[in-house]
């Protein structure tokens, strides 16, 4: 027995949901689980539920329509259980999978990792997952050390603008400890950062010398593709250490100058 189902557009057929912690957004087709999209660098991706591949589409309702082609050519099953996806992996798990390993990039998430840990957040997701630094506009899940809370920050809105460094907003998140208590805790929590890598295992650069050093042996490494010299010099530039802003500090001596205005 034939059954002919009536052509309905896509769009009539898909609702997304609300954003959760990890950034993504859940799709219903037909009211059932189709998968979830989310955005990078302002491109959007969508992936189809128990699947792990994703793909790639200029807006949110193009990545949400491609999940309705899948379930109507059989690509997924909506009746499955969906499964917790493991979170894709990167040469080290500072840096978020999509981002090059270019000396711009490593810059850029060595000062991050260093401003985080001074207001006391951790990267890590909701099951413990590091979460590596995605670029100053795309979502980033942290862990707020002032409350246990997960909550998803932008890096553009943590380092402040102008100059000024305070976060916006200088609230951390709904939830929280009450925000006259705040600072004091955070002071707490990370007290005088040493100015010297303590670690025993990994030594961390904290001065600008060290870290060209480091720059150039990454930057060598990634053109020849040599992901075993790679790792290891991306975890004295990126992996947690108590020094790590006066590590941060030094990597923004290598930033390029603002330009004048006269």
């Amino acid at each position: 027995m034939t059954t002919t189902t009536t052509s309905t557009p896509a769009e009539e057929r898909h609702e997304i949901g609300a954003r959760d912690a990890s950034g993504r957004y859940p799709v219903a087709v037909d009211g059932k689980p189709g998968g979830h999209i989310h955005r990078f660098h302002g491109e959007w991706y969508a992936r189809a539920h128990g699947h792990t591949e994703e793909s790639r589409h200029d807006d949110r309702h193009a990545a949400a329509a491609h999940l309705v082609e899948l379930v109507d050519s059989g690509a997924t099953d909506q009746a499955a259980t969906p499964a917790a996806a493991a979170p894709p992996q990167g040469i080290v798990p500072w840096l978020a999978p999509r981002l090059k390993p270019t000396r711009r990039n490593i810059l850029s998430a060595g000062i991050a990792l260093g401003r985080i840990a001074e207001l006391a957040w951790l990267p890590e997701d909701e099951y413990g997952n590091t979460t590596g630094y995605p670029g100053s506009d795309n979502p980033w899940t942290l862990k707020c050390l002032l409350s246990g809370h997960h909550v998803v920050r932008w890096w553009s809105h943590l380092r402040g603008r102008n100059g000024d460094n305070r976060p916006r907003p200088e609230y951390r998140h709904e939830g929280c400890i009450p925000f006259e208590d705040q600072a004091a805790k955070v002071a707490v929590l990370v007290g005088e950062p040493p100015t010297s890598c303590p670690c025993l295992k990994v030594t961390h650069p904290t001065t600008a010398e060290d870290v060209e050093k480091l720059l150039e042996r990454a930057e060598r490494a990634r053109k020849a593709d040599d992901a075993d010299t790679l790792r290891p010099v991306l975890t004295q530039l990126l992996a947690p250490c108590p020094a790590s802003s006066a590590r941060a500090e030094s990597m923004k001596t290598f930033l390029p100058k603002p330009k004048s205005k006269n």
